[in-house]
């Protein structure tokens, strides 16, 4: 798939580098339009205004106070506002470190996260071998607490993920909570230049390829290309995509990956709030025609479900696993000219049947609850199961 203007990430549930959303390639001034607020300006201004006389006739730590940081404040108060999870404003800073997450290569710590959007909770999904994470003694299910002392718990978790990068070799000292031990613990972790292996793949029993996204970012079509090409060096004859807990990420991304699966045809489209619809199509006929499946659960959202509602749709693989988290609502990000940005919600995304999926999910063709308690993944083995039977 060829780079549109508009890029749009998927936002997902939660995402070691971002969080579903799309960059639209016109620069504003960050001026809120008057056709909207309208004569509330003179209001505004006047209780502004009130509130400034009184932090500085009031508020004790005088020589702690940034202006700079307050007038950011302004506007991602005015946005919090909205009551929307996905729509949120993002200093030059904040909106630098989204974009260098996204390329898939950044300095941090080395860890896919997910966040809860019920309860907002932050969780561990795996730190990357070899990363800081894991050489700090990261797990998979930990839960991210504090990060320089603040909760995060509930935070926007673009944002929280960008405080958890930095420059290579400084500290970044986080507060986890391992629930296997009924504790929290303090790390002090040193970041280091991160690559970020969105894919992962291997050969199993029987010539059945088996290949993992984690989520789809820039470096994920290619990743996912030299998986399929490797496997099929080695006689694949069925294949198994795991999407469990990927949190989606772009558009353009999901897209690409399933244009080297599917011929010629719909993957997804859009509809934005006056109605106008986007396609987005596969560009060739080349595919990958073999018996596959697809491992999805709860934390399978956004982009991974339109991955997932593609191949279901046209009856190309079995979905096994447990329902998807249901979000079929896409976010793009306007960036402003002083570096800052707004990401907001733009569209809802629909299935190649017209299936909007928004706040219900896939079904699976299997259901099938992973059991804990196994010394092997029964999720796995069902779709090893089900493509030897084909």
């Amino acid at each position: 798939m060829n780079k549109k203007n508009i890029v749009s990430f998927i936002a997902g549930m939660a995402v070691m580098g971002v969080i579903g959303v799309g960059i639209n390639g016109v620069a504003g001034n960050g001026a809120v339009s008057s056709s909207r607020l309208g004569e509330r300006y003179e209001k505004i201004e006047k209780k502004l205004d009130t509130i400034d006389k009184t932090i500085s006739d009031y508020y004790l730590n005088q020589e702690d106070i940034d202006l700079d940081q307050l007038e950011e404040g302004i506007y991602a108060g005015y946005v919090k506002g909205l009551d929307e999870d996905y729509t949120t404003y993002y200093t030059a800073e904040e909106f630098s470190d989204v974009m260098e997450a996204s390329s898939g290569s950044y300095s941090g710590i080395g860890a896919y996260v997910s966040q809860n959007m019920n309860t907002g909770i932050i969780t561990i999904v795996k730190p990357f071998e070899g990363s800081p994470a894991e050489k700090a003694g990261i797990q998979k299910e930990d839960i991210l607490y504090k990060v320089e002392g603040e909760e995060v718990t509930g935070q926007d978790l673009t944002t929280v993920v960008a405080r958890l990068k930095g420059e290579e070799g400084t500290m970044a000292n986080i507060t986890i909570y391992r629930q296997s031990e009924d504790k929290y613990i303090d790390l002090s972790v040193e970041r280091a230049v991160v690559n970020v292996p969105t894919v992962a793949h291997q050969m199993l029993d029987n010539h059945i390829g088996y290949i993992q996204i984690a989520e789809f970012e820039e470096v994920t079509a290619e990743q996912f290309k030299e998986a399929v090409s490797d496997l099929q060096e080695q006689g694949m004859e069925k294949l198994i995509f795991d999407l469990r807990d990927n949190g989606g990420g772009l558009l353009d991304s999901v897209c690409d990956v399933l244009d080297t699966i599917l011929p010629k045809m719909m993957l997804v489209y859009t509809e934005d709030k006056d109605g106008n619809r986007r396609e987005e199509w596969a560009e060739d006929d080349e595919a990958v025609d073999l018996p596959m499946a697809v491992l999805i659960n709860g934390n399978t959202a956004s982009a991974s479900e339109i991955f997932t509602g593609a191949l279901k749709d046209y009856d190309k693989a079995e979905i096994i696993g447990t329902t998807s988290y249901g979000k079929g609502i896409v976010q793009s990000i306007i960036p402003f000219s002083d570096g800052s940005a707004l990401k907001v919600t733009s569209s809802k995304y629909y299935t190649p049947s017209g299936i909007c999926i928004h706040g219900v999910g896939i079904e699976p063709d299997q259901t099938v609850e992973y059991d804990r308690t196994l010394e092997y993944d029964n999720q796995l083995q069902a779709a090893i199961d089900y493509l030897n039977e084909k």
